[in-house]
């Protein structure tokens, strides 16, 4: 049975999304919640096999969520489930640890599939959404640090602590040791004062 959580500030949504999963078998539906906080907390709490995710969440955007669902519940497959897309924002939500994206246009089939792929640990990406991802790749950004990664890198550079940075930016300690451990990755390095010095060579920071 896989294990699905959904997230979507349109309660019409999240019906319709519950009934074609418990239709389609082997599916069982955990929780629901509205609000990015909520994606975080059911992640934690319920340790989803799949989190399905909207991005429009009224309030914080569910992108700044994705990171956070991943350090709350590695094992966690996140499929964002949105009325937009483009490069950019499909680049983003890969970046953060999405493990698909599914536009809300889609086919009740097509979703299913998806949530059986990832939950599989089998990648599983909509033709459009492939097609935006390849684009995005081929695009310069810089060094493919996300935004949230750039903001975070900054204040290493001033020399705040996790904690403080967490206080600064509103998200928890763990979730900014996660993006830290992205920035280093990200750049090549052993350690944040390596990140900062190889981020100031590139004008980054």
């Amino acid at each position: 049975m896989i294990r699905v959580a959904i997230v979507d500030d349109h309660p019409i949504v999240t019906d319709g999304v519950v009934a074609n999963l418990r239709a389609a078998g082997e599916i069982e539906v955990v929780a629901t919640g509205a609000g990015a906080a909520d994606a975080v907390a059911l992640a934690s709490a319920q340790r989803p096999d799949v989190l399905i995710l909207d991005l429009e969440l009224g309030g914080r955007s569910g992108l700044d969520a994705i990171s956070e669902i991943k350090a709350a519940s590695p094992a966690t497959r996140i499929v964002v489930f949105s009325a937009y897309a483009g490069e950019e924002r499909v680049a983003s939500a890969f970046e953060r640890g999405a493990d698909s994206y599914v536009l809300k246009g889609t086919s009740s089939d097509e979703l299913v599939a998806v949530v059986r792929a990832v939950a599989a640990g089998k990648p599983l990406i909509p033709g459009e959404i492939a097609a935006q991802l390849a684009r995005a790749v081929r695009q310069p950004r810089r060094d493919r640090l996300t935004e949230r990664e750039r903001e975070i890198l900054g204040f290493l550079a001033a020399g705040l602590s996790n904690r403080a940075i967490g206080e600064r930016l509103g998200i928890t300690e763990r979730t900014v040791k996660f993006h830290v451990g992205e920035i280093l990755a990200r750049l090549g390095a052993s350690n944040r004062a390596q990140a900062v010095a190889i981020a100031k060579a590139r004008g980054l920071a």
